[in-house]
């Protein structure tokens, strides 16, 4: 196990400016360095503009960071950032021995275990510490943070993390950050569309969706859901809760692996991830997640203030 001490001394990195590292890295502040990187150049600049980072062109300027943090799409581009591709030199051919990697993306646990071994071979430390708070919760510095590493790891990246969210808990060891995660996100999807369901059924018998979801929210049915999304994204129907439907579906994925790798069986879970891939294959990915609320309104017959 690599430790690293963190302090004001240290140059942080950081990978992935898309909607939530976009935000995340406002936060960064109090160290010597923070230099920022995305495949987007003009979300760097942006970025460092916003920020007073340094705008790295290639994955190459990480290379002074004593921490780098992720915040990246899929299991598949962070293979590719950590060990190389075509050739190309990983993150752990570029950092020092006794640096620290932190992913905070979504991915799947089994991959970041290779990763973590691979950084290990490295003398290069590497936890997991996906999200959970949205958009407003990386504005905001609240996100729920749940880490997978040794303790401690845990008690040294702890404030490191706490300026970017309130509730920082360690999940186990390397990979259960992710797991949980993804087992969280497959519930909050299931949530999300059989609230769906419900809401209309409500609204086709004649009931007010405001007046329900003020209803429910106080009542035994009541959850995330309808206490957030549904009047953040769904009843005005804006449907920009701010997760796109592709990553929500990433998730769902990621969870029922760890299902049939676990041998629970998920009748309910499963059904409800062909919901997210026929609701994916109608519309472009980057839509919000909320277009599978939106689809079961239209496919009742009911108006969503949306054409697709």
């Amino acid at each position: 196990m690599t430790t690293l001490k963190i302090d004001s001394q240290k140059k942080l990195g950081f990978i992935g400016l898309g909607m939530m590292g976009s935000r995340m890295i406002k936060h960064l502040k109090g160290y010597e360095e923070l230099r920022i990187f995305d495949a987007n150049p003009d979300a760097v600049q942006r970025g460092a503009n916003e920020t007073g980072a340094i705008a790295a062109a290639s994955l190459q300027d990480m290379a002074s960071a004593d921490i780098v943090i992720f915040m990246l799409p899929n299991s598949s581009i962070i293979d590719k950032i950590v060990r190389g591709c075509d050739g190309e030199p990983g993150l752990i051919d570029i950092l020092a021995p006794g640096s620290l990697i932190i992913d905070m993306s979504s991915a799947s646990p089994s991959n970041t275990i290779v990763n973590a071994n691979a950084a290990a071979n490295k003398s290069i430390g590497y936890i997991d510490a996906p999200v959970s708070g949205g958009p407003g919760g990386a504005e905001s510095a609240k996100l729920t943070i749940m880490v997978g590493c040794e303790p401690v790891q845990f008690d040294q990246v702890k404030p490191l993390l706490n300026l970017m969210g309130l509730n920082v808990v360690r999940a186990g060891d390397v990979g259960a950050g992710h797991a949980v995660k993804a087992l969280n996100n497959l519930l909050a999807a299931t949530i999300l569309s059989v609230t769906g369901e419900v809401f209309a059924a409500g609204e086709k018998f004649g009931l007010d969706p405001i007046v329900m979801q003020g209803i429910v929210n106080t009542s035994t049915g009541g959850s995330y859901m309808t206490n957030i999304a549904w009047p953040k994204a769904i009843l005005g129907h804006t449907w920009d809760f701010g997760f796109s439907l592709q990553l929500m579906h990433k998730d769902v994925g990621i969870g029922l692996s760890l299902l049939k790798e676990t041998g629970v069986d998920a009748p309910l879970s499963t059904l409800n991830g062909k919901v997210w891939s026929e609701a994916l294959a109608k519309v472009p990915g980057t839509v919000d997640m909320t277009e599978v609320v939106r689809q079961t309104q239209e496919k009742a017959g009911l108006s969503t203030g949306l054409s697709q």
